[in-house]
Order: C-alpha cells, then sequence, then structure tokens
C-alpha cells in the first residue's frame, strides 16, 4: 500500500486565502443561511477547528470574501477616476465605469454574487458591517459624480446611491440573460445614468 505524502501545511496567510476561496463559492452557490461553518471546513478539507482559528464566525468570513471582492473593485474605481481628472466628459467616464463592473462580474459571477448578497436573514450587527463597506465605495462615486456635475453633496450623494443601484439590479437581471454581451449591458447603464449627470 503506497503511504500517502504528508499533508503541507499552508502559512496563515495562504489558509486564510483558501478558506475565503471556498467560502465565496460556497456563497454565492448556496447563499449566507445555506451555508455552515461545517460546509467550509469540509470544502477545504480541513477541521472546523482549523476554520474558527482564522474566523471566529460565519460572519467574520462572509465579511472576509466581501472585504476582498470590494477591494478589487475599489482598485478598479480608480480607471474613471483617472478619466475625470482628465476632462472627460460623463458619457466616457460612465462607458468605462460600467465596462469595469460589469467586466468584474462576467469574468467572476461567484464573487459579485457575494459582493451584492441579497439575504434578507443577516444579523444586524453582519448588516452594519456591510454597509460601512458599501458606503466607501458609495463615497467614492459620489466623489465623481460631484467632479463631473459640479453638483452639491447632497445631490451628488443621491445620485451616488443611485447610480450603485442600477448597477447593481442590472447586473443581476444581465445574470439571467447570460446571452446579452457586455457590450450591451454597459451601454444600457451608460445611457440610462447619463442623461442625469448632464443636467446643470
Amino acid at each position: 500500500m503506497t503511504e500517502r505524502p504528508p499533508r503541507r501545511r499552508l502559512s496563515r496567510e495562504a489558509r486564510q486565502a483558501q478558506l475565503v476561496a471556498v467560502a465565496e463559492r460556497l456563497f454565492a452557490e448556496r447563499g449566507f443561511e445555506g451555508t455552515s461553518i461545517e460546509d467550509i471546513a469540509r470544502e477545504a478539507g480541513v477541521s472546523r477547528t482549523i476554520v474558527y482559528a482564522h474566523y471566529a464566525t460565519k460572519d467574520d468570513i462572509f465579511v472576509a470574501c466581501v472585504r476582498q471582492a470590494r477591494a478589487e473593485l475599489e482598485d478598479r474605481v480608480r480607471e474613471p477616476e483617472i478619466l475625470i481628472e482628465a476632462g472627460a466628459d460623463a458619457r466616457t467616464v460612465i462607458t468605462r465605469a460600467g465596462e469595469v463592473f460589469f467586466g468584474i462580474l462576467e469574468r467572476d459571477p461567484h464573487r459579485w454574487m457575494v459582493l451584492f448578497n441579497p439575504s434578507t436573514a443577516l444579523s444586524p450587527e453582519l448588516n452594519a458591517r456591510l454597509t460601512e463597506l458599501r458606503e466607501q465605495t458609495i463615497t467614492r462615486i459620489a466623489g465623481m459624480v460631484r467632479n463631473l456635475g459640479s453638483f452639491d453633496d447632497e445631490r451628488s450623494l443621491a445620485f451616488a446611491y443611485a447610480i450603485s443601484g442600477v448597477g447593481e439590479q442590472l447586473g443581476r437581471w444581465w445574470l439571467t440573460r447570460p446571452d446579452i454581451p457586455r457590450s450591451t449591458v454597459v451601454a444600457y447603464y451608460r445611457d440610462f445614468i447619463t442623461p442625469g449627470l448632464d443636467l446643470r
């Protein structure tokens, strides 16, 4: 009988990355309510004790998944910001923002679905943590809106929430219609939002 080679011990960072990758897929496929710490441990090939050594609760590992997804989005938001700094018009900026946003969905729908998790069964504490993360992105969008349209703070923030909501709902619709090209979805996004930003 051939002996199995000893299991390689992962560094703390590598183990966390593995657990987040597994959890992200399960949360996307089964939802928050349908995923347990035991499920994550089983899929990762480790004990629950190992999972708990890195994440004290299911809420914590879910937040880690959302942080990872949102960090990518935050990084890519820099692209439309650069266009604004260069003097681009609203149509150009919103087109690029749409390409970034829907490009993430197209490349990694699991990550996108976790980022925009629709669950209503989250605890108030988890909801508060997720809202704080979401508002960081909204604040970035509000800054872009302000620079594009010379709007006051209230209108810029209101428009930022609207723009975020349009992207999220259009993304959910696109997930049900994968036959539609990304360029078409980006055009719908741009054509809906740009007229509001062109108001003076």
